[in-house]
């Protein structure tokens, strides 16, 4: 699959793709946009890209890391944040912070209110962290926003933020609403059936082995099939901080650097793993870091300028070995006239053979910007497939077909019965008797 775009315009393929004018159709999509609550979410790298696109952020894609290993992390050299996925219960909660007055300085953390929103939360707890990079439009409002507000505050802030819920609820459907609301309803009225059980005359040594039993049991497969949760490390004052929502402050993990970043992360989720007793149970360790289109537009921008003041400088010194406007066309070659704050000093002194390689070597490297620009492009465009199949709920349309068919074949037989002839009773046959 090959893309015609050119090289400086946007590789990101636009994932929110309009939905369906059927009325069912549009009348989940404005269920899931009015819904108050807030639905699980898959733990997916594309969909945590897909909920910072939708607010405006494109300088910073989310990768997922396969190991928690020293080894394979110490390879990780420009990671922004690190979000980690792990089985939740009384068990295996996080360490809890010390009790801050205040929060460092410079940090930004909000605590979570919201059931099911903990990957929002974390994906927030990271980026409003992050300093000179672009956030766009509304994360940068928001951050600013919230600056002065407690971090209970800023989770109620979050909650109410749409525009990051109804990104966050895209994947979800409609018996997924429906159950959360049914959670929610219980633990409101609470259980009416619940009821206490009269006590038995077990023995209670007994009594509390199978207690202790029927804990492991409950808690290995909680493991497996219970909640999950995600968990956001972050780097703040040379610091490695743990930011878990659910905690009333951050937990300071110990002191770290961009070089050993990951490799601390990594040690504090072994840790963490180390309390589960079933070590076979998958984690999720996502990444974010700065998003590869925008430093190679500002790579092809930062050539085309210096390859201009190449070509200034030949005309002045060479003019035979300039590029003509035909060679420039013929080639699709950009370039651009030098800023007043790029700085070719190392031009200076160079021979016209040295310029001349020099040259050819950043039209090499722009053609090779203009293939990785390419394998971009089609990246993106198999995702936006991804996302759209993965947003759209498939159970009506199942629901539908199913009662089609149904009807169709109960109209079948009917049509059958009614068009049967009715064969007329035919003699019996006597048979010789045998004497």
């Amino acid at each position: 699959m090959t893309s015609s775009n050119k090289v400086g315009e946007s590789t990101h393929i636009k994932s929110d793709i309009s939905p369906c004018a059927a009325p069912e159709i549009r009348g989940i999509v404005e269920q899931k946009e009015n819904w108050g609550g807030w639905a699980t979410t898959l733990n997916d790298a594309t969909i945590f890209e897909y909920i910072m696109r939708q607010v405006g952020c494109e300088s910073v894609a989310v990768r997922e890391l396969y190991s928690m290993e020293e080894d394979y992390l110490r390879e990780e050299k420009s990671c922004y944040g690190i979000i980690f996925l792990m089985p939740y219960n009384e068990h295996y909660e996080t360490q809890a912070g010390e009790e801050l007055t205040n929060l460092p300085d410079g940090m930004w953390y909000s605590n979570q209110i919201a059931d099911n929103a903990c990957a929002s939360y974390a994906l927030l707890n990271i980026l409003m962290n992050l300093k000179n990079v672009p956030l766009g439009t509304q994360l940068e409002g928001f951050r600013e926003f919230t600056l002065g507000l407690l971090p209970p505050h800023r989770g109620q802030a979050v909650d109410g933020f749409k525009s990051i819920k109804n990104a966050h609820n895209s994947f979800c459907f409609r018996y997924e609403i429906e159950e959360a609301d049914l959670i929610l309803y219980e633990e409101a009225v609470g259980d009416s059936d619940s009821k206490l059980e009269p006590g038995s005359k077990e023995n209670p040594r007994t009594k509390r082995t199978k207690f202790k039993e029927a804990e492991e049991a409950q808690d290995q497969a909680d493991q497996i099939d219970g909640p999950h949760h995600y968990i956001a490390y972050v780097q703040v004052g040379g610091c490695l901080w743990e930011l878990d929502g659910l905690k009333q402050t951050p937990f300071k993990v110990g002191d770290c650097d961009n070089e050993n970043f990951a490799v601390r992360v990594g040690s504090r989720m072994r840790e963490l793993t180390a309390r589960c007793s079933d070590l076979s149970i998958d984690f999720g360790i996502f990444a974010l870091e700065p998003a590869r289109a925008p430093q190679l537009d500002k790579q092809y921008q930062t050539n085309a300028r210096e390859i201009g003041a190449i070509e200034h400088k030949l005309q002045d010194t060479d003019p035979h070995s300039s590029l003509s406007k035909e060679d420039i066309i013929r080639s699709g070659l950009l370039i651009l006239t030098p800023l007043d704050t790029d700085d070719f000093g190392h031009h200076d002194g160079m021979a016209t053979e040295q310029l001349l390689e020099l040259r050819t070597n950043l039209i090499q490297k722009q053609k090779e910007i203009e293939m990785e620009k390419d394998n971009l492009f089609n990246e993106e465009s198999r995702k936006a497939l991804e996302l759209a199949r993965n947003r759209h709920d498939y159970e009506p349309f199942i629901l539908t077909m199913a009662t089609m068919v149904w009807e169709q074949q109960q109209a079948e037989k009917q049509r059958q019965a009614e068009t049967k002839p009715n064969k007329p009773n035919k003699p019996k046959k006597r048979g010789r008797k045998r004497r």
